[in-house]
């Protein structure tokens, strides 16, 4: 993984203040007096709307409209993993095996956020040595897609911004970055999602804008890497490319607004979507 030299910073804290007073202007239009928020977002989300990086590409508009009551639980395979394999990372220096960092750090849960203690408790051994194993696999593919850089800093997480006075939480996952918190020149974005040049560039300008969005400036660039293939891809931040981010978004917001004139779009999706019972689209899919 190389990265060229990043733009100044005055550049990138122009483009982050106009990324943000663009939104907000565009979201007064599409939304208006709907969805003001009333007091603070209550922990289990009710009657919010969430826009997640994951929710950016999907291809279904009343997927989106008609979200699914919440059965979320914070302590999933994949989430799990992936938060522990960067807190692997953070005390891995290279000097001994990564899964002996694993183990330790499995060891010393208490060290770990809440959440994570509260999910590896009740595990017993064998549940345990699966989830190092995996924690550890995850860590290995991800330093290897960036040749083990050791000025990454791997404390990327799940951010999130309310934006206010609206009921509305963007979403999106970084693992590592170069440069400042506040204002880093690459954020490194490691999952199993594929290369795609325009799903890319709208997932990097979204990451880019909610990991950043109370910093100081965007960063110079996102750089994704695939898990299991050991290549990487760079998206520079640009205008284009926020505003690419930001269109989406309004779009899902739109969706929201008028549910019932959302779209039922067939694909692959359908075989885990919560309105496959009831959609017509979604049942030729299936049964085709």
């Amino acid at each position: 993984m190389s990265d060229a030299p990043a733009a100044p910073a005055p550049d990138r804290s122009r483009l982050l203040a106009d990324a943000r007073a663009r939104l907000a202007a565009e979201m007064e239009r599409v939304l208006g007096d709907r969805f003001i928020a009333e007091g603070r977002r209550p922990r289990d989300g009710a009657g919010w709307l969430d826009v997640t990086d994951h929710a950016l590409t999907g291809r279904c508009p009343a997927r989106f409209a008609h979200p699914e009551p919440s059965v979320f639980s914070e302590f999933t395979t994949t989430m799990a993993t992936r938060n522990l394999g960067r807190f692997v990372l953070q005390r891995w220096d290279g000097s001994r095996p990564v899964g002996e960092v694993t183990d330790e750090l499995l060891d010393c849960a208490d060290d770990l956020p809440q959440w994570l203690t509260n999910g590896l408790e009740p595990l017993d051994r064998s549940a345990r040595a699966a989830v190092a194993a995996s924690v550890t696999a995850w860590a290995l593919d991800a330093v290897a897609a960036v040749r083990s850089r050791p000025d990454l800093v791997w404390d990327g997480r799940n951010q999130k911004v309310n934006l206010d006075p609206y009921a509305v939480t963007l979403s999106a996952r970084w693992d590592a970055r170069l440069g400042d918190v506040r204002s880093p020149t690459t954020l490194l974005v490691h999952s199993g999602r594929v290369a795609d040049r325009n799903g890319d560039e709208v997932q990097a300008g979204f990451v880019a804008l909610v990991a950043c969005f109370r910093g100081r400036a965007v960063p110079e660039r996102v750089r994704f890497s695939t898990a299991g293939t050991g290549q990487t891809r760079a998206v520079s931040i640009t205008a284009d490319v926020l505003d690419r981010a930001i269109d989406r978004v309004l779009e899902l917001l739109g969706h929201a607004v008028a549910p019932e004139s959302a779209e039922y779009v067939a694909g692959r999706w359908c075989s885990w979507c919560h309105l496959a019972a009831d959609c017509a689209a979604g049942q030729r899919f299936l049964s085709g």
